[in-house]
């Protein structure tokens, strides 16, 4: 039998040796065929189905469109929200990705972050470098991802499950009395430091204004459509202060901060309307700090929870 074959973008003609099915010639030319996918680097030829993956910062991504990865770094295989026994397959990396460990997985696809080290991954695999923030919001992210991997219909599907799961909190929510048309904002305080954040680095950022549709106080817009995230002063707390502060709380030691509490006492704290009306929302830094897909689909309850907790 004789079997023409076509894969990738254009036509390719192979040959089908005696014996050899029509499916198993199907399935090998899905995991052997290209498509070229304009990154930030350059145009890259992607497989089509990629088996071995080595990927940075973007784990979650990959995971939730069933792609298989291989290799990764301990900030993304510490992700509490992962299927555990998968990540458990990972190996770690390291954290710049060490070179040497990435060539002795053998990848056929590479993800990054970072320029670091990019030049040498691009000599082991087709690289895809993806820089932080590249992304606005999660929903134009994972279709990005979908569109790169060859997953179009997985991350609608995932999208479709957001919107139907944010749709239902946001309905809890209305009926709590949460003014949906009030200013939310996202705080840090680490190491005596306040930080203001903005939608797109975690902190349940996603899950307030893609997925529930509530608004950013005007200045933390201006810092989401910059940076995304900026130190500020306590005496300027006043200028960003939304209607609901949403706070994280980061020590290195996991133990409750004296400057926190601290803080607390000043004049400046007790005069924003957000304490004064009760709206200080202190959201748990390890359930929140993760802003993948999976990552967010998970916090839209915990965030929903939240708010409504304010109201009793």
């Amino acid at each position: 039998m004789i079997a023409v074959i076509l894969t990738g973008c254009g036509a390719k003609v192979e040959i089908a040796s005696p014996g050899t099915s029509q499916t198993e010639n199907a399935s090998e030319a899905e995991t052997k065929g290209t498509h070229t996918f304009k990154a930030v680097n350059g145009e890259i030829e992607i497989p089509d189905a990629p088996q071995r993956v080595v990927v940075r910062t973007y784990l979650g991504e990959l995971m939730v469109l069933g792609v298989p990865v291989v290799g990764s770094e301990e900030w993304s295989l510490g992700n509490p929200y992962l299927d555990k026994d998968k990540v458990a397959q990972i190996k770690d990396v390291g954290y710049p990705m060490n070179i040497e460990e990435i060539l002795a997985l053998e990848p056929d696809l590479i993800i990054t972050d970072s320029e670091e080290g990019l030049a040498e991954m691009e000599k082991i695999a087709p690289t895809v470098f993806i820089p932080f923030n590249t992304n606005r919001d999660i929903k134009s992210s994972i279709r990005y991802f979908g569109e790169m991997l060859n997953k179009q219909s997985e991350a609608e599907a995932w999208i479709t499950e957001f919107e139907t799961e944010t749709a239902k909190q946001a309905e809890r929510l209305k009926e709590a009395g949460i003014d949906m048309n009030a200013s939310v904002g996202l705080f840090e305080f680490a190491n005596g430091k306040v930080y203001a954040f903005g939608d797109n680095m975690g902190r349940g950022g996603q899950v307030l204004t893609t997925g529930l549709g509530m608004k950013l106080q005007e200045k933390l817009q201006e810092v989401s459509d910059g940076q995304g995230w900026a130190e500020i002063s306590i005496e300027a707390l006043s200028e960003y202060a939304p209607d609901y502060m949403f706070v994280t709380v980061y020590t290195a030691n996991g133990e409750p901060s004296k400057d926190v509490e601290e803080m607390k006492k000043t004049s400046i704290w007790k005069s924003l309307s957000a304490v004064q009306n009760n709206r200080v929302i202190e959201l748990p830094f390890d359930k929140v700090y993760y802003y993948d897909p999976i990552a967010v689909l998970q916090q839209v309850k915990i965030v929903t929870d939240s708010l409504i907790n304010t109201m009793k």
